[in-house]
């Protein structure tokens, strides 16, 4: 995922190494100003001058360093390097106090805007990473949901889908951050305050480490518990989303049964469920920290005790470097505290690494032959040939099904609901694929076809009209590059739709609302017509399309659909009869089968479940 910002990832790591270098060389500053200007250490009767001392000690270790490393020799260039900072201290020592401490003042104002501008830098370029990497992580994520097939949408809920798209993608990028560059600054931090510890004293740093075992093991155990939680609290946090979701779009049934009381009390419901696992998650969050800097404390206190000791008695360090070493095992403590902290926050990420990545994980049922047949316009027929399916294997919906819809035919469905109706319309552009038998797109098998080259033959109109939250022009030019304005109206004349789109405010220009919300049902239906009038397929299904009209909005929604199936090779599903007396043949489905087929008028001649139906009706 960070690959593409390899550099800036690399750019960001430099400067935080120069950060945490900066960090330990103003720290060690802290030994030439203890010991040789202002202790009992240094010259105080010297009055050799600054650049004369340095010339003296540190030019020449400099050269030498140069010499190393044109030598390619890596352990006389680690010599050294390690020569350099003892050559600087005895340059300092050498020198007259006053302009030692001068000198001293100035390195460790540009060792801090150093450190500070390595700050800023980092934060720089791994901005760009973070950002990049989310958007990267969302297109990702959302590319392969669009493409997973309806089945899967049908199980999730809208509202954790978008959870996994906003809250847990921020959580992911929080921990790459975490992990990319305030992780190993901390580690930075920590590994050159412990070498200055060393460098001090290596039998106080061995006390100083003896703190570590212990509060590693401890970070780790909290870590494990966080995990948990934090994974719980994202499934809440999709709960709450969802029911936001829901009640959003259900705000007109809310309204409609006054149940605004009992809606706000199954959302504070939801809302405290949170609010319970975020409570524990940030309590064990802030665990972690107290805990580290306590155990750092007690290696502290003994630090004091042997060091100071050994400064009091003369037998040991000196004052400066016990100052020193005492500062590096104190400043040990914050990295140490932000490792873990940070550590809490990747276990945080992690969890929501595992929902978010549970959507690209999971395969989607409908794939694509890996050589696809882009089909040519239908030329003969569709044809189920003993189709079975079921959304639960053990339920089929539909039992051995065999039907041939020849070009230009208009077929209609009818039937009780739930019969499957709809599935054998779904099964046509592939939405799902048959447990049993296949079907034949001009005696070519679907899956053997490319899916895009077979769904730019269909147009599909649903009860459920789909319009987004722009304005008609684009709702009915959907996807369409380089359509012109004439081409819509057209469109929309051949829709019924011309008149209310003109009495808009702005005409095609109008913004609709989330989901189409100013328009009435058949205005709906007619802008999807139009939707389809323009796309032009050679097939349309129409699945309960005028079923939510009143009978003038169902008339003209009637006229446009007969203009629109003229010619064409039609699937028409409908509870209404009176819309299908155009039909070549009528199909009665019921429990998964087709019980009768033929015209109209042969069915009502039959006397059968059909004619029972429209005696019913009519």
């Amino acid at each position: 995922m960070a690959s593409p910002y390899r550099g800036r990832v690399t750019l960001a790591l430099l400067f935080a190494l120069i950060f945490a270098a900066s960090s330990g060389a103003t720290l060690a500053m802290l030994l030439p100003i203890f010991d040789d200007v202002l202790g009992a250490g240094g010259s105080p009767d010297s009055s050799m001058d600054i650049q004369t001392a340095m010339s003296q000690t540190l030019y020449p270790s400099l050269a030498e360093l140069k010499t190393a490393f044109l030598s390619g020799d890596t352990s006389l260039l680690m010599e050294k390097a390690r020569a350099v900072p003892g050559a600087f201290l005895e340059g300092i020592h050498i020198s007259a106090p006053s302009q030692a401490l001068l000198a001293v003042i100035v390195i460790i104002i540009t060792l801090i805007l150093i450190k500070n501008l390595a700050f800023f830098l980092q934060t720089f370029f791994i901005a760009a990473v973070e950002e990049g990497m989310l958007r990267d992580l969302r297109v990702k994520v959302y590319a392969h949901m669009l493409r997973l097939d309806l089945g899967y949408f049908a199980r999730s809920r809208s509202g954790e889908l978008t959870t996994r798209l906003t809250a847990d993608v921020v959580r992911i990028k929080r921990t790459v951050t975490q992990s990319l560059i305030t992780l190993i600054r901390q580690l930075f931090l920590l590994l050159i305050y412990f070498g200055i510890t060393l460098w001090v004293s290596w039998k106080l740093t061995l006390v100083t480490i003896a703190v570590l075992p212990p509060s590693m093991a401890l970070i780790l155990l909290l870590g494990k518990s966080l995990r948990r939680k934090s994974h719980r609290s994202q499934e809440k946090m999709a709960d709450f989303a969802s029911f936001l979701t829901e009640t959003i779009t259900g705000v007109r049934v809310v309204k409609a049964f006054a149940m605004e009381n009992f809606e706000e009390k199954r959302f504070l419901k939801s809302v405290n469920a949170h609010r319970k696992y975020e409570i524990s998650l940030r309590r064990m969050k802030a665990l972690s920290g107290p805990v580290t800097e306590f155990l750092g404390a007690v290696a502290a206190g003994v630090i004091l005790w042997y060091g100071g000791n050994a400064v009091i008695d003369g037998t040991g360090m000196s004052s400066g470097k016990f100052v020193v070493f005492l500062a590096a095992a104190l400043s040990m403590m914050d990295p140490a505290k932000g490792i873990s902290k940070t550590y809490a926050s990747i276990q945080a990420g992690l969890a929501a690494g595992e929902r978010v990545f549970g959507i690209i994980d999971t395969p989607p049922a409908i794939v694509e032959s890996t050589s696809p047949v882009v089909p040519a316009p239908l030329a003969k027929s569709i044809r189920f040939e003993n189709v079975s399916f079921g959304y639960d294997p053990s339920k089929p919906v539909l039992k051995n099904v065999s039907l041939e819809i020849r070009t230009g035919e208009i077929i209609a469905l009818v039937g009780p609901s739930g019969g499957g109706k709809s599935t054998l319309a779904d099964m046509i552009p592939r939405f799902y694929d048959p447990d049993k038998g296949r079907i034949l797109f001009d005696d070519e098998d679907l899956r053997n076809l490319s899916i895009t080259g077979l769904r730019s033959q269909l147009g599909v109109v649903t009860q459920e009209t789909v319009l987004f939250n722009d304005t008609v022009m684009n709702n009915i030019a959907y996807g369409a590059q380089d359509i012109s304005l004439e081409e819509v109206k057209k469109a929309a004349r051949v829709a019924n739709a011309i008149e209310f789109i003109n009495d808009m405010p702005n005409g095609f220009e109008t913004v609709i609302g989330e989901r189409g919300v100013t328009l009435s049902g058949g205005q709906r239906q007619r802008l999807a017509i139009a939707r389809a009038v323009l796309k032009n397929p050679p097939i349309l299904i129409f699945d309960e399309a005028t079923s939510a009209l009143d009978t003038k909005s169902e008339k003209l929604v009637q006229q446009a659909i007969d203009v629109l199936v003229e010619g064409r090779t039609s699937l028409v599903i409908a509870h209404r009869l009176s819309t299908i007396k155009k039909a070549s043949r009528v199909l009665y489905v019921e429990d998964g089968m087709i019980l009768e087929e033929g015209t109209h008028e042969t069915l009502l001649a039959l006397e059968g479940k059909y004619y029972a139906l429209w005696k019913m009706q009519f």
